[in-house]
Parts: C-alpha cells; structure tokens; sequence
C-alpha cells in the first residue's frame, strides 16, 4: 500500500510541474510577438546584419579552400633540390632520360640516385617545375644495370647483361676445348661459374673423350650499376679474357731494332712478339717502317679440359744376359728374339689452355705379353799375344807363293777359292779397310813382333782394338784392290820385314 500511495503522490507532482512549464512558455510568446510588433525595424536590421555575416564567412570559407593546392618538395639522396607541381614532373623526366641513353647505346639504364617527396597542402603553395629538373638534370646518375665480371675476388670487366657474360665465357671455354659454344651455352651453369661440361650432355654423334670443362680460377657473375663507358662489349671482354687486355700495342721498326731489342722495351719476350706476328720469325730481317704487334698476351682465365683417352701401346721387351764360358769375351749370341707386346691403356688427361698439363693413367690392360730377349755374353779371355805358330788363315791351294813374280817381290801367298779367312794367330786387330792395291785387308798385330797382312776381301767382320783369337773369323775372300780373281793374299811381317809365310804355317 505504501508503494501505491508514493507512486499517486509523484505523479500528482510530475503534472502540477509539467502545467507551470507550459504556462511560462505561453507568457514568453506572448512577451516576444509583442517585442516585435513594438519594435518591428530594429529586428529586421539585425536579421540582416545576422544573414550577410553568414553569407560572407561561408564565401571566404569556400575560396579559401578553393585556393588551397599541394606542393611536393623533391628530395634527392636525402637532400632537397626543389619543389614541383606533381611527382610526374620528375617521373616523367626520368623515364624520358633513361630513354635517350638507351636509344644512344642500346643499354639498359637506371638512375641511381634516391628520389622520395613530401608533400604540402598550402594557400596558393608555390612551386618551380623547371627549376628543379635543372637542378635534377646537375646532379642525375644514370648508370647500366651490368653484370660483373669477378676472378678470383679480382674484378676485371663488365657486360652488359648476364646472357652477354655466359656467351663470353662458353666461347673461351669453346677456343681451348674444342666444344661448340652453342652447346656449353645449353648446359646448366654452376652458381660459382666453375661449370663442368659432361661428356653425355654434349649429345654428339661419337663419344666425345672430353669429359669436363672447367675454369681452373674462381669465377662469378655479379650485378652492379655501373657508367656505360665501363661497359664492355663481349668481343672486347672475349679479348680481355684470353689476352689480358683488349687493346693491341703496336710498335713501328726503327733504325737500330732488333726482336729482342723490341721486347725488352716492352717488357715481354721474343716468342710473345713471334706469337703476335704469324710469319715473322728469327731469320727475318726487320724493316724500316714496319709495324709489329707487342701486345703481351696473359690470359685470366685457364681453362681446364679433362679427356679420357683410350689408346693401344706397345709393351718393349726386356733382355736377359746369360754368361758364356765358351764365348770370347766381348762377343755375344742372341739365344732367343725379344717380341714386344701389347696394352690397353686409358688416361686422364689434363690440359690447360690448349696444353697438355698432367696425364694420368686410370686402367691399363695387357693384349699381349712381350717375349724376353735371351743373349749370351761371352767371358772367355782371349790373350791378345800370338803363340809363333800361324793357323791357315783360309782354305784352298795356293795360287801364288812367296817371291819374285813379275820382276818383283810378291811378298806374301795367294790362297786361292772362294770362303771365309780367319785369324792366323792371336792378337789385336791394327787397321781394318781399304789399303790401295790390297783392296779392302786388314792387319793383325800378335804382340811377339810378328803382325799378318789379309788383303783383296769382300768382307770385313772386325775393327780396329777388336781382340782376335786364332782361327776367329776376320773376313771373306774376294778380289778388291789389284786382283785377278777371288783369293786371299796372306802375309807376314816379322820385325818390320816381310817373311815367307810358309815358314810358320802349320
């Protein structure tokens, strides 16, 4: 009941409240309508004078904003150098410049420099277009996005693009290898460059024994921007590669020049200056005039080629000396014929730049075994001191015997018939060839003051020091020398005097 009562009460109060409200608003109409009836001009004024400060801040409001513009502030590796309309102005300048540089080298440029803006929303914001692309144009970098060439850690050249470098590189690889350039270009490239070229890619119609290419020194491609001048083009960096330089020096001939003169002016040697100039070489004389190419050729790359190469090669005999009791000493018998054999052999082979460098043999296989050579050597010691007592040095009848013929002294025998002659007695052998009217003879000294004399031979089997045995075979019967047939004239010379040869004949 309490609650019931409190809510009557409040909405009793909330009514009386809501009346006296309505109430004042009604007397403050009234008031304001009489107001304005009494004092109709002055309300007009001000509501006039209300009205036209609206209209002009609204007017200056819009013009102010219609003024309002935005300035971008150029900022060039982080310094400001003008202020332009838009960044297109620069944009647009850059593209056009790139442009004109390609068009005058056929590379392709990029500005190096950092260009950012910033802009600014100001009241009539001023700005010079064309101050700030001559300030641009001072100071632009434009440079070609080459690749670098790097050996070693060493930079030595610049090409205009990575497909421009590998070209260059598979044709130095294709110079000292051999491969075509079109097919190392199409084999994948190592990340280091030190590609390797596999027999089986090279897809030929014969198995080729190159097995890999290889640049021996560390070579990378690397990009950077860098000026066009610096750009080399591949027959240029070709030349680098393989010379050490892609410029030819040339030296004119002057009074006085000689090949080594030129090269020690030059620093190189002679065969630098022969390998420069095919045709010149040390019999030429040098002209006045002339001009000869000292340029010194030092590669910088070496270019490793690796072949397997199978080959058949001979295997020599060897020889075995057997020892002769029988034989005189310094004679030998071959017993049986050395054969050489065969093999099979399959090297490494390692050149660089062109040459032949390291060969190593990887297998070897024999064909045929060789067949050892057997000689016997003789050890008999034969004295070379006759005994006095003479052999026949040769068979058959005597033609002709010791004495006058002719009207003069024939000082020895004639043997007559055809076969081999032999030592008389033992000795050294003192003169052996042609002795005037003996022909071809020989002269044997015993060692006792008795020396024999076999002339008119066919043959001589024996030289001068030879050590000779009695009945050893010296010669062959014939008719040189003043003969009228086939024989041996034989004689003998005891201290210096010529003796009848019968007289120590057996």
């Amino acid at each position: 009941m309490q609650w019931a009562n409190w809510k009557a009460e409040l909405q009793e109060r909330s009514k009386q409240v809501v009346r006296k409200c309505s109430e004042m608003a009604k007397r403050t109409m009234k008031h304001t309508s009489t107001y304005m009836t009494t004092h109709k001009k002055q309300v007009i004024t001000v509501a006039s004078v209300f009205v036209l400060t609206v209209a002009t801040g609204a007017s200056a409001q819009y013009y102010y904003k219609s003024n309002i513009n935005s300035i971008y502030h150029v900022i060039v590796n982080g310094k400001e150098i003008g202020v332009v309309s838009s960044p297109d102005v620069i944009n647009k300048w850059t593209a056009s410049k790139l442009e004109e540089e390609k068009a005058k080298s056929g590379y392709t440029f990029m500005l190096s420099d950092s260009i950012s803006f910033r802009e600014e929303r100001l009241f009539k914001g001023e700005y010079d277009d064309e101050s700030a692309l001559k300030e641009l144009s001072a100071i632009a970098d434009f440079k070609v996005d080459a690749v670098k060439l790097v050996i070693d850690g060493k930079v030595v050249g610049y090409a205009p693009d990575l497909d421009a470098a590998n070209e260059v590189l598979d044709k130095v690889k294709e110079k000292y290898s051999g491969i075509p350039a079109q097919k190392i270009s199409t084999l994948t490239a190592a990340a280091d460059k030190k590609s390797t070229v596999a027999a089986a890619s090279l897809a030929a119609p014969d198995a080729s024994p190159v097995k890999e290419v290889a640049f021996k020194e560390k070579v990378e491609l690397q990009s950077e921007a860098v000026p066009s001048a610096q750009v080399l083009t591949e027959d240029k960096l070709e030349d680098l590669l393989v010379k050490g330089t892609y410029k030819e020096l040339i030296h004119t001939v002057v009074e006085g020049d000689c090949v080594g003169c030129i090269a020690k002016q030059y620093d190189i040697t002679s065969k630098d200056i022969y390998d420069n100039n095919p045709g010149l070489t040390e019999n030429t004389v040098l002209k006045l005039g002339q001009q000869i190419n000292v340029t010194a050729i030092r590669p910088l790359v070496t270019v490793q080629v690796k072949e397997n190469v199978t080959q058949k090669e001979e295997i020599p005999f060897n020889t075995q000396y057997n020892n002769n009791e029988t034989l005189p000493k310094g004679e030998t018998k071959v017993v049986q014929e050395g054969k050489n054999g065969t093999k099979q052999v399959e090297y490494e082979i390692i050149k660089e730049n062109g040459q032949v460098v390291e060969r190593k043999i990887l297998k070897q296989e024999v064909l045929d075994e060789p067949v050892i050579k057997v000689v016997e050597r003789g050890t008999k010691v034969i004295p070379s001191r006759g005994t006095g007592r003479l052999a026949w040095p040769a068979q058959g009848y005597i033609s002709s015997g010791f004495g006058t013929r002719w009207g003069k002294l024939h000082k020895g025998i004639d043997i007559a018939g055809a076969g081999s002659v032999m030592a008389a007695d033992n000795g050294r052998v003192k003169f052996a060839g042609w002795d005037g009217g003996y022909g071809k003879a020989i002269i044997i000294d015993h060692g006792n003051g008795m020396q024999t004399l076999y002339g008119h031979l066919s043959t001589i089997n024996v030289k001068v020091g030879d050590v000779v045995q009695k009945g050893k075979k010296i010669g062959v019967k014939g008719s040189t020398g003043n003969s009228t047939g086939v024989h041996l004239h034989f004689e003998v010379i005891q201290n210096g005097r010529v003796q009848n040869p019968m007289r120590f004949l057996n």
